[in-house]
C-alpha cells in the first residue's frame, strides 16, 4: 500500500472548502472507478475520462435529489451548475414518463436508450464535463494555494486524467474507509446549507441500492380512529374511493422517517400539489390538534382492552 499517496488523498478530503460538494462527488467517482477497473489490462497508468466521472457524479446528485432534495451549495439563489443540470434532467424524465423518478441505477437504461431522454442526457453529460474541467478537475489537487503532486496527472482543459496503477489499487484496497470519510465530509458540508435532520444518515443511505419508501398501509387502522370518514387534511373535503392517499405533513425527505404523528389522509391530487415543501403554519397547528385527539383516542382504545 502506498501510504504517501493515501495520506495525500486524506489531506485533500480533510481540507476541502465548504462552497459546494463538487470535490466530494469527484473523489467518490474516482474511488468507485478504482473498484470497477480491470487491473489485468493496466500496464503502468490508467486513463479515467471526465465523461466517465460525469456519469458517476450525476448518479450521486440524482439519487440525493429524488430522495432528499438536499441543497448542495452555499448560495441558495445560485445552486451549483451540476445540481441544476441534474434537476433539469429529472424534470425531463418526469415530463416524459408522467411519474416520480426512481433511483438512477434503475432508470439508466431509459437515459441511454429512450430517443428523447437520451438526447437530453447526452447534452447534460457534456455540460457537466465542462463544469468539471472548469471547477473541479485541477482544483481538486490544490490545498491552501499549493498543488499536491503525484495524485494523478491532469492538465487543465484535458478530457482525461491519468493515475498510476499502484495508486489506483491503493484506492481500491481502501475504498470502504475512503467512502466513509467522503460521506462524512459530504455530510459536514451539507449541514452548512441544510437545516434538515439526519443528514449523515441520508448521505450514507444513498449508497444502499435497497433504499426504498416503505408502504404506509399499516397506519390505516390508527388513522381511521380519528378520521373514519376520510376527510382530506388539506382541502377538508371527503375523499372518494380510489382517491385516498396517506401524506407526510412534514415531508419524508426532511425527516427521513414514517411516524404516525406526521401522517394524515389526503386526496392524491392534494398530496401531489403540496409537493416536497415544509407546510404552512396553519397546517402545523392543524396537525397538532389532530395529534391531541388521536393521542386521546389511542389512550382510550388501549385502556379498553380491544384488539
Amino acid at each position: 500500500m502506498n501510504n504517501t499517496f493515501l495520506n495525500s488523498w486524506y489531506k485533500i478530503l480533510r481540507n476541502c472548502n465548504y462552497d459546494n460538494t463538487y470535490k466530494m462527488a469527484w473523489a467518490k467517482a474516482i474511488v468507485e472507478i478504482a473498484l470497477e477497473a480491470d487491473y489485468r489490462n493496466i500496464v503502468e497508468m490508467y486513463e479515467i475520462t471526465l465523461e466517465f466521472i460525469a456519469h458517476k457524479v450525476i448518479k450521486y446528485y440524482w439519487n440525493q435529489t429524488i430522495f432528499f432534495n438536499l441543497i448542495q451549495g452555499s448560495n441558495p439563489l445560485k445552486p451549483p451548475k451540476i445540481l441544476t443540470l441534474t434537476k433539469e434532467l429529472i424534470d425531463k424524465y418526469k415530463s416524459l414518463f408522467l411519474m416520480q423518478p426512481i433511483r438512477f441505477e434503475k432508470v439508466h437504461h431509459l437515459l441511454t436508450n429512450d430517443k428523447v431522454l437520451s438526447k437530453h442526457y447526452t447534452n447534460t453529460i457534456k455540460k457537466i464535463i465542462t463544469t468539471l474541467k472548469a471547477d473541479v478537475s485541477y482544483r481538486f489537487l490544490n490545498i491552501g494555494g499549493q498543488k499536491l503532486e503525484k495524485i494523478y496527472q491532469y492538465e487543465k482543459g484535458d478530457a482525461s486524467l491519468f493515475i498510476r496503477k499502484q495508486d489506483l489499487k491503493t484506492l481500491k484496497d481502501n475504498a470502504q474507509q475512503i467512502f466513509d470519510i467522503i460521506n462524512y465530509r459530504w455530510s459536514l458540508i451539507l449541514e452548512t446549507f441544510n437545516s434538515t435532520p439526519r443528514i449523515c444518515k441520508k448521505v450514507k443511505i444513498i449508497d444502499d441500492i435497497g433504499i426504498r419508501r416503505r408502504p404506509l398501509n399499516r397506519y390505516i387502522k390508527y388513522l381511521d380512529m380519528d378520521n373514519p370518514n376520510h376527510i382530506c387534511f388539506i382541502c377538508d373535503l371527503r375523499i372518494e374511493s380510489g382517491l385516498l392517499s396517506i401524506d407526510h405533513v412534514i415531508p419524508w425527505s426532511y425527516l427521513y422517517s414514517d411516524d404516525l404523528w406526521n401522517l394524515v389522509y389526503t386526496h392524491k391530487g392534494c398530496n401531489s400539489a403540496k409537493s416536497n415543501v415544509i407546510p404552512e403554519e396553519r397546517f402545523i397547528r392543524k396537525l397538532e390538534e389532530r395529534n391531541k385527539r388521536l393521542l386521546q383516542t389511542l389512550s382510550l382504545w388501549k385502556n379498553s382492552g380491544l384488539p
